[in-house]
């Protein structure tokens, strides 16, 4: 070897020089940026996952307290049947008057009240039920709301969620 103006040249027999831009340096190095790129692009790709997941959540979150906040109207609209315990039930009716087209009595009203509610879950929430207690001796009422979030089949009904089988769920006390 030796140095002729400043580039060092192989001067063996048979021996070819190949210049630096043919060694395949760069297609390494735009592999390795392409690898980069590609687990940075999964990131945001999971974090999108993430954020849409988490704003259904919220949406469904809310729309239980819209209608868990509808029924509580409902209750105090009809005290007489509220305090009656007509408004208190934790399944879905099955038998229940028309009172758009015709008039109803208090009593009626209390039942419909009670199916418009549960059209309203059926329409809003995934898997949802609802249920209304009244807490011993005291004009409180509990309004709960349970629904499927994550739609994985789960039918816990602890409130507050206790574990991941239970369903998500809302309550509202309202006091007449």
């Amino acid at each position: 070897m030796f140095i002729k103006s400043g580039k060092l040249r192989d001067i063996r027999p048979g021996k070819l020089t190949i210049p630096r831009k043919y060694r395949g340096d760069t297609m390494i190095e735009v592999l390795v940026t392409v690898l980069i790129l590609s687990v940075g692009v999964l990131g945001v790709a999971a974090m999108q996952v993430t954020t849409l997941k988490n704003l259904n959540s919220s949406y469904s979150a809310s729309v239980a307290e819209i209608i868990a906040s509808d029924f509580s109207e409902r209750l105090r609209a009809n005290p007489t049947e509220a305090l009656a315990g007509n408004y208190e039930h934790g399944s879905k009716p099955t038998n229940f008057p028309d009172c758009v087209a015709n008039a109803c009595t208090l009593a009626e009203l209390a039942d419909y009240d009670k199916a418009s509610w549960w059209a309203m879950l059926d329409a809003s929430l995934p898997s949802a039920t609802g249920q209304v207690a009244r807490v011993a001796g005291t004009n409180t009422f509990i309004v709960t709301v349970r629904w499927d979030d994550d739609r994985s089949g789960s039918t816990g009904i602890n409130c507050p969620v206790q574990s991941a089988g239970d369903l998500d769920c809302y309550q509202l006390n309202v006091t007449i």
